[in-house]
């Protein structure tokens, strides 16, 4: 599906089951002086097209049965079930 999963450090990323994960998503577990760090996508989750996932300094959780929109930057953490979309993320509801 053309998703692009860090492979300097594809091991900081895990993915639950029944996460389902849309076309041409983006998840980056380092950047310029940053150290390699986690994105956990918890059961459940649904990521829209084209999300781009960073982990930022301090890492990245999707919570559980969470929905982040086409086309979102995920810097923070998405509490479970709620929704979450823009650039950069905002929680606009819950599920």
């Amino acid at each position: 599906m053309k998703c692009y999963l860090d492979d300097m450090c594809y091991d900081k990323i895990t993915i639950e089951d029944n996460v389902i994960i849309s076309y041409g998503v983006y998840f980056s577990s380092h950047g310029k002086n940053q150290g390699h760090t986690s994105i956990s996508i918890r059961k459940g989750a649904y990521i829209g097209m084209r999300a781009n996932i960073l982990s930022g300094k301090n890492g990245v959780v999707i919570g559980e049965s969470a929905v982040v929109g086409a086309g979102a930057l995920v810097n923070k953490d998405v509490p479970a079930n709620s929704v979450a979309v823009g650039v950069p993320i905002r929680i606009i509801s819950k599920v």
